[in-house]
C-alpha cells in the first residue's frame, strides 16, 4: 500500500515537471555522474544528449542504460543506442522507455552526425514518441526533431549547443499535450587527459533556466571518478565512477533528489 502511494505521488510529480513523458531526458551513467552537464561530451550517449557528438565516434558502438528512478521499479528508465560510422558520416539509432503497465512512453530516434570541418560537428535526429495510458485513455504518437552542434575553438575546449523539439510538436488528439522545447548550451575542458570540467545551462520554455557543473577525474589507469551538481529538480547532486577494459566500459552513478532521495544509474558500452 505504501509503495502504491509512493508510485502515485512520484507519477504525478513526473507528469507535473515533465521528467519523462516525451521529454528531453539525458541518458548514460557518465552523464548522470556529472549531473547531466554533458551537452559538450562526445560519446555513444550523444545520441540522446547532443547528436553532434556522434560525429567523433570512429568504430561501431553499442550501449545500454538503466535507471531505477528513486528506487521505484515502476518509474524505471531503460535506454539503448547503436552508432555506426559510414565513411565520413555516423548513423545512430536509439531508444528510451519509461513507465509501467498503467502508463509508459517510448522514444525512438534516428540520428545522422558529421564533421563539417575539422573543428565543427553537426548532428540531427528524427524522433518518434509513443505514449500509452491504461484503460480508456488511449495511445498517442508524435514526431519531432532534434539538432546539435559542437565546436572546438582551441585544443581540449569544446562547446556544445542542442535544441530539442525544433518542430514544436503537439498531440493532434490533445493540443494541451505537447513535447517541451528545450535548449542546452555548455562547455567542457580537458586538462592533460586527466580531468574534464563541464558546465551547462538548460532552458525549457515552461521553466526557469537550470545550471549544472560536473567534474570527471581519471586518478589511475582506466578508472574514472565523477561528481556533479545542479540547481534543477532532477539532479541536485550526483556522483559516479566508470572503468574501461579492452572493448568495454562500465559506468555507474547515483543522483539525489532533495525530496525523493537517490536514483542509481548503470550503463554498459561495447565497441565492436
Amino acid at each position: 500500500m505504501k509503495r502504491g502511494i509512493l508510485v502515485f505521488l512520484c507519477f504525478n510529480m513526473v507528469a507535473l515537471h515533465g521528467w519523462a513523458g516525451n521529454d528531453n531526458y539525458p541518458s548514460g551513467a557518465r552523464s548522470a555522474g556529472v549531473a547531466s552537464a554533458s551537452v559538450a561530451f562526445s560519446d555513444i550517449w550523444s545520441s540522446a544528449n547532443n547528436q553532434a557528438g556522434l560525429a567523433y565516434i570512429e568504430k561501431s558502438t553499442a550501449a545500454f542504460y538503466y535507471e531505477n528512478r528513486w528506487n521505484v521499479q515502476q518509474l524505471s528508465v531503460n535506454a539503448g543506442a547503436i552508432a555506426v560510422p559510414v565513411k565520413s558520416t555516423v548513423i545512430g539509432l536509439n531508444y528510451r522507455h519509461f513507465g509501467f503497465s498503467q502508463y509508459s512512453d517510448t522514444k525512438l530516434g534516428l540520428a545522422v552526425a558529421k564533421k563539417l570541418w575539422e573543428k565543427i560537428a553537426v548532428g540531427v535526429q528524427m524522433d518518434y514518441f509513443h505514449t500509452y495510458y491504461a484503460y480508456d485513455y488511449g495511445q498517442f504518437n508524435m514526431l519531432s526533431a532534434e539538432i546539435g552542434v559542437q565546436y572546438e575553438p582551441v585544443k581540449n575546449l569544446k562547446a556544445g549547443v542542442h535544441l530539442f523539439n525544433v518542430t514544436h510538436s503537439k498531440q493532434k488528439a490533445n493540443p494541451d499535450e505537447y513535447i517541451p522545447t528545450v535548449m542546452r548550451f555548455g562547455l567542457s575542458y580537458t586538462i592533460k587527459d586527466m580531468a574534464t570540467v563541464s558546465v551547462e545551462t538548460e532552458k525549457d520554455r515552461r521553466m526557469k533556466a537550470v545550471f549544472k557543473a560536473g567534474l570527471e577525474f581519471k586518478p589511475v589507469g582506466n578508472l574514472y571518478l565523477r561528481y556533479g551538481m545542479s540547481n534543477g529538480l532532477m539532479y541536485q547532486y550526483a556522483f559516479g565512477a566508470g572503468y574501461a577494459w579492452k572493448h568495454f566500459s562500465f559506468d555507474m552513478a547515483f543522483s539525489r533528489h532533495r525530496l525523493l532521495g537517490y536514483s542509481p544509474h548503470l550503463s554498459l558500452i561495447a565497441t565492436l
